[in-house]
């Protein structure tokens, strides 16, 4: 049991951040009701916090954050009066350690996002909102537009890519129309290094959902596309409706280039997803996991 006066743990949150120029980082932060008595060692890429004399007022276990850097963090009772916090990062970054007083204490543990940088820094990246204009692409249940939602996943998107340094074109900013020819012409114009389409998908039955994203003709397009769905799929919860060959990209014959089918449009539940904010930015979040591990494998990493 814990002892009277003793800390007590009562939530761990994540935020990616941003201080100075395109400086940006992973901050895990421990609530908790009293200053923590902590440690810090570092195994491999993982951050472990060791905290003596408390204990945890909040469920043990996995709490996953999949924010490109961290993947999750670990949250156990390692003894009667010691409490350890995994932080599991996917890549080497450095860190410091931040302790607000006040209620509650915040302690926080900052990862240098630095890793993502090296690896995205430079490229051109052309992110491809479907429809437009007269085309609206598919339709809702309760009439919510295909070619509408597109566009803030589409900005969510650019804006991550941005922040790790990466060239970003948008094929429209607006309601408007652009063949399917107009959208290549760009991605071969500006000699990308990546196309993305953004879609969803319909069905003629709203019980089918999911996502799923096809793939272009380029040899690197199918390695890209199971990348980016792995993560999609993590990151939303959604039924994983696989990879396949897509004609969205057919003429794209000289850069990687996938159709993203985020969610079902078709679908009650997930039409009602696509009304939210937080969904747009956390299926950006996925799509810029799956590129980034792409690039790293790329890269042997």
């Amino acid at each position: 049991m814990p002892s009277r006066g003793m800390p007590m743990v009562t939530n761990i949150w994540s935020k990616v951040i941003e201080s100075g120029w395109h400086k940006t980082f992973s901050r895990i932060v421990v609530e908790s009701t009293g200053l923590l008595d902590y440690s810090i060692a570092r195994d491999g890429c993982n951050v472990i916090l060791e905290a003596a004399g408390a204990a945890a007022n909040m469920p043990e276990g996995l709490i996953e954050v999949n924010d490109g850097l961290v993947g999750s963090v670990l949250l156990e009772q390692s003894g009667p009066d010691r409490l350890t916090v995994r932080i599991l990062a996917e890549h080497p970054a450095e860190c410091l350690v931040e302790v607000t007083e006040g209620i509650p204490v915040r302690t926080s543990v900052i990862l240098d996002r630095s890793f993502l940088v090296s690896l995205l820094e430079g490229r051109r990246i052309v992110i491809d909102p479907g429809h437009g204009g007269n085309d609206a692409g598919g339709k809702g249940p309760v009439n919510l537009l295909e070619k509408n939602v597109v566009m803030p996943i589409a900005a969510n998107l650019k804006r991550l890519f941005e922040q790790a340094d990466a060239e970003v074109l948008l094929t429209r900013n607006a309601d408007v129309y652009v063949p399917p020819s107009g959208r290549a012409e760009v991605a071969e114009r500006e000699k990308a290094d990546l196309f993305i389409s953004i879609h969803t998908y319909s069905s003629k039955s709203s019980k089918v959902g999911g996502a799923a994203v096809l793939y272009g003709p380029h040899p690197g397009s199918a390695d890209l596309a199971g990348h980016i769905k792995e993560e999609l799929v993590k990151k939303l919860k959604l039924r994983d409706r696989g990879t396949g060959m897509g004609r969205e990209c057919a003429a794209l014959k000289n850069m990687p280039s996938v159709t993203v089918e985020v969610v079902t449009i078709t679908n009650w539940v997930e039409e009602g997803l696509l009304r939210s904010p937080t969904f747009h930015r956390k299926a950006a979040e996925g799509i810029f996991n799956g590129v980034k591990n792409y690039f790293a494998r790329q890269a042997n990493i």
